[in-house]
């Protein structure tokens, strides 16, 4: 059962808990659920609550009949009819069938639309105690607990690139998901990288993000 993991595990893994950890999560499956309907449709294949205010993040569970787990995933609400549900690497085809099919079962599906938009957008997780000091000097927007608060999500700029920063956090640390559109995705790691030079930043994988998750019981 033994296997030889990589020893930048630990390394990335440190720099996450003492400093800041760049991740590129852009393969992770990304869903929008648009429609004057979405709120309600959303609300019945959720086990928690999603119908809160605009830049509300929600963790949940989509459940079957049986009460089992089906989807696992976060639910952003941009707008009052548009959520963005991201979900993990390998489950987006399952998932978005599993909503399409309930959407053709349940009437509230009928006032909403859900559509793969993986390609659209990159995404990186900017985690560790030095994130906000990072992020800080790059936008002109808030980024305090008041003005920012924990499982909310809001637009801000990084340079030239328009950002959706959401916080959240699947290490324990804090800090934020940004995502941008695909064409601006270069540009948005190379701000990060520079920026990061002089709080040790380190560029972190899933590897260092699954062993982070363990220790924080995520």
């Amino acid at each position: 059962a033994g296997q030889h993991w990589s020893p930048a595990i630990e390394g990335e893994a440190l720099a996450c808990r003492d400093a800041v950890a760049l991740f590129d999560e852009t393969s992770f499956s990304k869903m929008e659920v648009t429609g004057p309907g979405a709120a309600a449709f959303l609300n019945q294949v959720c086990a928690n609550e999603v119908d809160r205010p605009v830049g509300s993040v929600t963790y949940t569970q989509l459940l079957n009949d049986r009460g089992g787990i089906e989807c696992d995933l976060t639910a952003t609400r941009l707008a009052a009819d548009r959520y963005l549900l991201v979900t993990g690497t390998a489950f987006g085809n399952h998932d978005l069938a599993w909503i399409h099919k309930q959407q053709a079962a349940i009437s509230e599906g009928d006032g909403c639309t859900a559509r793969d938009v993986t390609a659209a957008w990159a995404c990186f997780g900017l985690w560790g105690p030095s994130a906000r000091a990072l992020l800080e000097p790059l936008t002109r927007s808030s980024l305090s607990n008041d003005a920012f608060p924990y499982l909310t999500a809001g637009w801000l700029s990084i340079g030239a690139v328009p950002v959706l920063a959401v916080r959240v956090t699947f290490v324990g640390e804090r800090g934020w998901e940004l995502y941008c559109p695909t064409e601006y995705g270069a540009s948005l790691w190379d701000a990060l990288w520079s920026a990061g030079c002089s709080f040790g930043l380190v560029a972190g994988g899933y590897r260092a993000i699954d062993a982070l998750r363990l220790e924080k019981g995520y």
